[in-house]
């Protein structure tokens, strides 16, 4: 039987208070995507997901709510919470310390580009999926503009546009980015 939104949002807020280690399956055009770590906020649209990489807890993402398959909280996902505690990254790692409101995407990038964060902004169901990371640049009614930086750390000397009807996944404050971001340099 298939779950009503009241109820996955029940689970979800269920998930979110007991601090659950989960993995949400995810189905975008290139093939799955799935994320695994713990729900930190959830509002009508979006949740935002502390990640999970190899035991290290490792950036921030934030996907729409219409956009994953299932959200799993099985023996699986309870060892590696036990595991988090046990090495110490859970009690010292989880949470996020600077608010992003989740209203919607606009909200979301100015709060974020007001906390200074980068992003990588992913529009996995496009015919060809987009792929941009670098700084936010403009935020718009409809729209946002990234400065991406190629993997030389080279930024383009104009700004990415991507409308936000096309975004299905940000990511933030990750090592990856973080590390990065120390290099960047201009044409």
């Amino acid at each position: 039987m298939k779950k009503t939104k009241k109820q996955y949002d029940n689970m979800i807020k269920a998930h979110i208070d007991k601090k659950d280690f989960v993995k949400i399956k995810r189905t975008v055009t290139e093939g799955e995507s799935n994320i695994s770590g713990f729900i930190l906020q959830m509002s009508k649209d979006f949740l935002l997901i502390q990640q999970e990489e190899d035991f290290l807890l490792n950036g921030y993402c934030i996907i729409r709510k219409d956009h994953f398959d299932a959200i799993r909280c099985n023996k699986f996902d309870k060892a590696f919470k036990r595991i988090l505690k046990a090495e110490g990254v859970f009690n010292s790692n989880y949470g996020i310390k600077d608010k992003v409101r989740l209203n919607d995407w606009q909200t979301i990038f100015n709060d974020l580009k007001k906390h200074d964060y980068q992003v990588i902004v992913e529009c996995e169901d496009l015919k060809e999926p987009l792929f941009i990371i670098g700084p936010i640049q403009k935020v718009n009614t409809n729209s946002v503009s990234i400065q991406y930086f190629d993997a030389t750390g080279l930024l383009d000397k104009k700004p990415t546009k991507v409308q936000f009807k096309d975004i299905t996944l940000v990511k933030f404050d990750c090592r990856y980015i973080n590390v990065f971001r120390k290099y960047l340099r201009t044409k």
